[in-house]
This record gives structure tokens, sequence and C-alpha cells, in this order.
């Protein structure tokens, strides 16, 4: 169950850049399931014990442990102590919540952490490391600032964000040395405006040739820097954000699942289940049970 849930949005559709959550979990094991999404996520457990599985490596967790996932990393809890309540709040951010042209100070490079990691990086951060404390810290900041909304509460909380971005940097030998990657404003504006065009598009025909051509790059070009920009590629991108408007579709609407289907962009029901699945690890029909 999520609740507590606050966000940034960006323009009139209301598109979340962040959002802070809670949520809870029954005790038992769970069902290994694929679970993909395209934003950041930087979570901390204010409660419970249990397995954090992530691709082949398990993790345990217990009260103050600290996680990062990159863009499109797969995670998932499969075990939860009774032992103890559960409480995980999570803050989940669009890599263009931080390089957007328009952020000014923000940058690519403070997301070294999630997209230049070397082989040293672990997703549960140290937790004899002085700087996890800190980075704690820093999330309960910003959940402060989501329930006392003082002036100018959104820019408070892109500092502390990025305050936690450069602990992270700093404080653990995670990244990988040499020059960052970094892209010019004109290329910055260019992916924003597509990734923009994506999110009021969903249910069209969206095709990578158009999206390049509106940048005015090659397809390979566009594919490498969006990559790079947001750490999925363009059509997994398309692709979740269609399953995630279509969960929300399901959970609100009576119309069938092909006409969701549609609506979200998929020309038939195998490849919408296919791609759910593969998304979300469930089916369509889990969303219309549980309404």
């Amino acid at each position: 169950m999520i609740y507590n849930e606050s966000v940034i949005t960006l323009g009139e559709n209301n598109k979340f850049l962040l959002k802070l959550f809670h949520s809870t979990v029954s005790p038992g094991q769970r069902i290994y399931r694929e679970h993909h999404h395209t934003e950041i996520e930087i979570s901390v457990f204010k409660s419970g014990k249990g397995i954090y599985t992530v691709g082949k490596k398990s993790y345990d967790f217990q009260k103050g442990d600290v996680f990062m996932f990159s863009s499109n990393e797969i995670h998932c809890i499969t075990d939860i102590s009774a032992d103890e309540p559960f409480d995980l709040m999570n803050l989940h951010f669009e890599p263009r919540f931080v390089w957007s042209a328009g952020n000014n100070i923000f940058d690519l490079k403070y997301l070294k952490i999630f997209f230049e990691r070397n082989e040293k990086f672990e997703n549960r951060l140290d937790r004899n490391n002085p700087n996890t404390e800190k980075i704690r810290n820093l999330l309960y900041e910003i959940e402060k600032e989501f329930e006392e909304k003082q002036p100018e509460y959104e820019l408070m909380i892109k500092v502390e964000l990025l305050k936690i971005l450069v602990t992270a940097i700093r404080g653990y030998d995670y990244v990988k040395k040499g020059p960052a990657f970094s892209a010019k404003t004109r290329s910055l504006i260019s992916i924003e405006k597509a990734m923009n065009y994506i999110d009021n598009n969903l249910s069209s025909n969206i095709t990578l040739e158009a999206l390049a051509l509106n940048a005015n790059m090659s397809k390979t070009y566009f594919c490498t820097i969006f990559k790079k920009l947001n750490g999925i590629s363009p059509w997994d991108y398309i692709t979740i954000k269609r399953i995630e408007k279509s969960i929300e579709m399901l959970k609100t609407s009576q119309e069938t699942v092909l006409e969701i289907a549609l609506k979200c962009g998929f020309n038939n029901t195998a490849n919408f289940n296919r791609a759910f699945k593969k998304v979300t690890g469930k089916v369509p029909g889990y969303y219309k049970l549980n309404k």
C-alpha cells in the first residue's frame, strides 16, 4: 500500500518529476518479479527487515538502510520479516529533474553515481560509512519540506537532492574514474522536448525516426544521448510510460483491456500483454481485479 505521497510536477499535464511516498507490504515471502520504471530511486527503510533482490544479488535490509537504483534497474523485495512493521520511504525522480537545461546549477554530472558506476557499486549503501547517515537525514529533510510546504520548498527539495547526490559521489568509491559525460545545452533542450512530446502523445504512433528528426539528430546519436541522460533507451522509456498510463486506466476505467491497450499506443492485446508482463511482472487483469 502506498501512502503519504507528495509530488513535484511539470507543466499543465502534471507529469511528475519527483515523488516521495511511503509503502507498506504484508510480511512473508514474495515471488520475484521484474519491476521497471523510468525514474531513479533512493529509498530508506524507516522500519522492517527482509531481503531485497536486485538481479542475481540479494541484500538483507533493516531499519535505517538506504538503497539506490538507477533508471530501469530491476529490483524486488522478496522476503519480509514479521518481527516488526514495514515502512519504506521512497524518493523517485526523473533524471531530467537534475539535468534539465532550465535548472541552471543542476547538471548531468551529479548523476554519475547512477550512470557511471564502477565494479565496486552496491545498491545498499555501506551501513558503516558515516555518509549513509548523512544521506538518510537528507531524505528526512526532503520529507519535512513536503510536509511543511514553506515558501520555495520545491527549490529547497532540489537543493537537498543535490546534496544527496554529491555526498554519494564523494563518500563512496562507486564511480568510474575519468571525465564525466557532458552534453551541450542545445542537446538537453532537444531531448527534453522529445520527452515532453512522448509524454503527451503516448496513444499516438511514435517512431524513433520522427523523434530524432525533430531533435535534428541522427537516429543513432539521438538514442545515444537519450540513454546517457536518462539511463534508459528511448523505446524502453516509451514502453514503460505507456504501461504506467494503462495501469491508471485499468484501475479507474470500465473499458476493456483491448480498448485500454489501443488508447495507450499498442495495436493489439498480445503486444500489450507482453509489454505489460515485462514492465510490471504482472498481467493487466491483476489491476482490473484489484481496483
